[in-house]
Parts: C-alpha cells; structure tokens; sequence
C-alpha cells in the first residue's frame, strides 16, 4: 500500500491513467478554446476557479454584457458585478478580485490590455503576476501556463481537496506545492486534460461531501493511492452518504465510573474501643498541676 507522503511520480501517473476513462465514462469534459487575450485569460480563471467550465462561461459571458465595458465593471461596486456570478459560489469574492485585476492593469497602462506579459521570462512574470493584490494562486497559474506556455498546473482549492482524497496529494501541502508535486505525473501536454478531467468530479455538488477535509481528515501520510480506484467506485454507486460515514472516526463510548470501593468492616477491637471513647465525657477544663519542690534544710 502506498501513502501519498510515499507515492512515487510514477505512482501518481499510474493512478490518473486509470482515473481518467471512469471521470470521461460519468461526465462531459469540456475543454475551452483558449487563445484569449492575457487580460481576459485572467477574467476567466477567476470565473472557472473551484466551478464547472459551464459555470465558468455563463459567468464570463455576463461580464461582457451585463456591463458596457471592461471600464464599467473596474468602477463598479463588488455588490454590483456579483450579477454576473449568480448561482456561483463565493460570488462576492471573484468579484473582488476581478475589480483588483481590472484596476491594476488599468493604473499601468490605462488601458485594458496586457500583452506586454506574453513577452516576459517566466520568472518576470510571475513578479509582475504577484504585485496584483488578492491574486490567488489558481489564477497566476492558470494565466502563466496560458500566455507564458510554462509547465504549470493550476490547482484551485476543490481540486486539491480532490487530490488528497485521491491519494494524490498530502493533506497539509498549498496549492502550489501540490501543483509541483503533480508536474511529474502530468506533462506539460497533459496539463489541460489534466485540470478540465478532474475538474468533473472535484466540482460535482453532489459528490463534494466526500472531499470535505474539514469533516472528514485524511490519515496521517494520506489517503492510500492503491485503494482510490475502489473508493472512488463505491463513491459514485452509493454517494457521498454512506462514504463518509464509514469514513467518520467512530466515537468511543465514555468509560463508566468505576464503583465506589466497598465499606471496609472495622475489627471487633477497635470498634470497641471507639465507641468507650465516644461514650466518655471530655473535659473541656485544663487541670494545671504545679510541681512543688521540697527545699531541704
């Protein structure tokens, strides 16, 4: 049996080959076009971050025409542009981030385009990615895979809760550490089937459940990867109900208190010589008694 903390590449790339036909054979996977600009590449990863890429294109669509332009939606309020995420979870969130994307790029070109950053080194422009408040890290690398073509995998927080489920991952790593723990399993070629596959069932509302960290904590070391493909079976023939219950720590019955020690018989002896002292009277005066010493003649 192999641990996540103990799994090889080659263990992992063994487990996603047998992953993915059972995802493809349950979902749809969509894959979008990309070839967007850099500036709309970051629009939609903020849409598609932990949802579903039907979600994510409704989404991106209204903020193209729920609002007259890209400079509408910088000076509108948060409350405002969380319309175009309706039904999305943490609305208000993705419209925060896409006013701190929409601004930034704004105050530096005054303009809403940012191609200079096809032109950068991959490490210039993960600096220039990481000056933009509130930035997560899905989108800086999901935006720097896109544009820059680097071996970047892009995991949002329902994939790597998905991914320690899996065995893939170990429970106490980021986002970002995991994403490299992953790129020797996934090539560079791999990385959109990759991040769209698992994207079917990590977003699945009515699989999620079983994927909650917080109610149900992996072992110690990780989920066991050579057991995956049987859980995962079990996990879509039944639900999340019946996984997670088995999978809940079983609660200990409190102990009883222990019984109280038997009364211990007292002796014959000392009995009596109790109860004599208890029936004599005590004498609450104190007899003085001065020593008188004869002085010899």
């Amino acid at each position: 049996m192999v641990a996540a903390s103990r799994a090889k590449a080659s263990d992992r790339a063994a487990l996603l080959k047998k992953l993915f036909p059972i995802i493809k054979k349950h979902y749809k996977v969509l894959v979008p076009k990309g070839g967007k600009p850099v500036l709309e590449t970051m629009l939609y990863a903020i849409c598609l971050e932990d949802s579903t890429v039907e979600a994510a294109d409704v989404s991106f669509k209204n903020l193209f025409t729920e609002f007259p332009d890209l400079n509408e939606v910088r000076v509108s309020t948060v409350g405002e542009i969380e319309r175009a995420f309706a039904g999305q979870p943490a609305a208000e969130w993705r419209a925060f981030r896409v006013i701190s994307v929409l601004k930034f790029v704004f105050d530096k070109s005054y303009a809403f385009e940012f191609e200079s950053l096809r032109k950068k080194t991959l490490d210039l422009a993960t600096k220039q990615l990481a000056k933009i408040k509130d930035l997560s890290p899905f989108v800086r690398d999901f935006t720097l895979h896109e544009v820059t073509g680097a071996h970047m995998i892009p995991i949002d927080q329902a994939t790597a809760r998905l991914l320690v489920w899996l065995g893939l991952a170990v429970p106490n790593q980021t986002q970002e550490q995991i994403g490299e723990t992953m790129k020797g399993a996934v090539r560079k070629a791999e990385v959109e089937g990759f991040v769209y596959t698992l994207r079917c069932l990590a977003s699945d509302q009515k699989l999620q459940a079983a994927f909650d960290l917080s109610k149900y904590p992996a072992p110690e070391g990780g989920h066991d990867t050579d057991t995956a493909m049987d859980r995962l079976a079990e996990l879509i023939k039944h639900g999340p109900e019946k996984i997670t219950k088995a999978a809940a720590p079983k609660k200990v019955p409190p102990k009883k208190d222990a019984p109280a020690p038997a009364a211990t018989a007292t002796p014959p002896e000392k009995r009596r010589v109790k109860e004599s002292a208890a029936s004599t009277p005590v004498d609450k005066k104190t007899t003085v008694v001065k020593k008188v010493t004869k002085k010899s003649r």
